[in-house]
C-alpha cells in the first residue's frame, strides 16, 4: 500500500512501495505532490499501474552515449568479434557525435530521422544508413527488455529505401574462360574449389585436409565444420568459429578434376613445408601461407583473383565472394534441382535460394513450358 502524507498547505507526500533489494532493505519511491489529496491519489494510481506494469517510475537519466556503452558490452558476449567491432565503429562515426549527449528517455523518432536525413544528405549510402538503423533499433529493443526505457522511438522511424544491386555472377563461357586463366596462377586449386562449390571464403580459408575426402573415384567431399575468420580490430590475426548459420554446417560435393585439382596442391604444398623455416605452424590447413597461418582474404583478391580476371579477359569489378554467386547460378541454370542447390551453398532455406536467385527462373520458366507442351501436345507443344 502506497502512503499519502499531508505536509503542509497543498502539500502531500507520496511514498510508494517498489519491494526489497538484496539485503532485504525496502525500496520505495518518494514524490512530493503540491495540490489537493486528490491529485495526490491520482499520482499513486498512474505509478502502481506502471510499477506493476514494470515500467520505470522516475525519470531515467542515462544519456544515449552511456547506453551504447553497456549495450556494447552486453554484445561481446552475443555476437563474433568483427560484428562487435563494426557494430562500435558504425556508432561511433554516425550515432554518437548527434545522438549521444541526449537523454535516452527523451529519444523521440523525430530525432532518429533527422539523423537519417542528415547521414544521406553528407553522402552516405541508403544501405550504410539501413545499418545504422538496425543498430540503433537492436540496442533500444534491448533498452526497452531490460526496462529502462518504454517503448522504442526507432520502431516508429522509416529506414531509406535501397536499390538492390544487380547481382555478379559468370556466365558458362566467362567461368570457363575464367578456370582456364587460373592454372597460371599459384592460387589455382584455392579459385577452382571456389568456383566449383559455392563455398564461402572463411569456409574455404579455413578447410582443413582432415576435411577433405579425396579418394572417391568420381567425386570429391568437402566438410564444413568450422570457419576462419580475420579480426578486423586493430592487430589483425585470426581465429576460429563456428560456420555462420545451422545449415552452414554441411558437406559439399566436387566434381573429380577438382578433387586432381586438390592432390597436385597438397603435392605442392609438402614440398613447399620441407624447404619453409623450423618454426612452421601446422594448423593442417589446405590452403596457408608459407608460415602455415590462415590466408588473408584481401591478399588472395589482390594477388591472385583479380589478376586472373585481367588474363582471362574479364569484367575485374566482380568480387572474390561472386564465385559464389557464380556457382549457384550456373548450377540452377544446368538444371541441378533448387532444394540441391539450396544444400550445397548453406542457404537457410530452398525459398531463399529461389528469392535471390530469381534472376535465373525466367530461363528456367521458359525451359518449363516447353517440356509441358512436349508431354501434354507432343511436337513443340503446338
Amino acid at each position: 500500500m502506497a502512503q499519502i502524507i499531508k505536509r503542509g498547505e497543498s502539500k502531500f507526500q507520496v511514498v510508494i512501495f517498489l519491494g526489497r533489494d538484496s539485503n532485504g532493505h525496502r525500496k520505495n519511491h518518494v514524490k512530493t505532490i503540491r495540490g489537493t489529496k486528490k491529485d495526490a491519489q491520482k499520482y499513486v494510481r498512474e505509478k502502481e499501474t506502471a510499477r506493476d506494469l514494470g515500467q520505470p517510475l522516475q525519470p531515467n537519466n542515462v544519456t544515449v552515449n552511456d547506453y551504447l556503452d553497456r549495450w556494447l558490452k552486453f554484445c561481446e558476449e552475443h555476437v563474433r568479434d568483427n560484428s562487435h567491432y563494426w557494430y562500435t565503429k558504425l556508432l561511433a562515426c554516425y550515432v554518437r557525435p548527434t545522438l549521444g549527449a541526449r537523454q535516452l528517455g527523451q529519444l523521440q523518432p523525430l530525432d532518429i530521422q533527422n539523423l537519417y536525413s542528415n547521414l544521406l544528405g553528407k553522402g552516405l549510402s541508403g544501405r550504410t544508413v539501413r545499418h545504422v538503423h538496425a543498430r540503433i533499433a537492436t540496442a533500444l529493443n534491448q533498452a526497452m527488455i531490460w526496462r529502462i526505457i518504454q517503448t522504442n522511438p526507432a520502431a516508429l522511424v522509416k529506414a531509406p529505401k535501397i536499390t538492390k544491386n544487380e547481382m555478379n555472377y559468370f556466365s558458362p563461357e566467362e567461368a570457363t574462360r575464367f578456370l582456364d586463366a587460373a592454372k597460371n596462377d599459384s592460387y589455382s586449386a584455392l579459385l577452382t574449389l571456389a568456383l566449383s562449390t559455392g563455398l564461402r571464403p572463411e569456409e574455404y580459408l579455413g578447410l582443413k585436409w582432415s576435411e577433405l575426402d579425396l579418394e572417391g573415384t568420381t567425386r570429391g567431399v568437402a566438410r564444413v565444420r568450422r570457419v576462419v575468420t580475420q579480426l578486423s580490430k586493430k592487430g589483425g590475426g585470426w581465429k576460429w568459429s563456428d560456420p555462420k548459420s545451422a545449415s552452414s554446417r554441411r558437406d559439399v560435393y566436387f566434381p573429380l578434376s577438382v578433387v586432381q585439382e586438390l592432390r597436385k596442391h597438397r603435392l605442392r604444398q609438402n614440398e613447399l613445408r620441407l624447404r619453409t623455416v623450423k618454426n612452421y605452424e601446422d594448423n593442417d590447413l589446405v590452403f596457408a601461407t608459407k608460415m602455415g597461418t590462415p590466408i588473408n582474404r584481401k591478399f588472395v583478391t589482390t594477388y591472385h583473383f583479380k589478376p586472373t580476371l585481367r588474363r582471362a579477359g574479364l569484367d575485374e569489378t566482380m568480387r572474390l565472394y561472386d564465385l559464389r554467386h557464380s556457382y549457384v547460378t550456373l548450377s540452377l541454370i544446368s538444371g541441378v534441382p533448387p532444394k540441391v542447390v539450396s544444400e550445397q551453398a548453406g542457404h537457410s532455406s530452398v525459398a531463399f535460394t529461389l528469392d535471390h536467385y530469381r534472376h535465373v527462373m525466367p530461363e528456367e520458366r521458359e525451359g518449363a513450358s516447353d517440356k509441358l507442351g512436349q508431354l501434354l501436345f507432343g511436337g513443340a507443344g503446338k
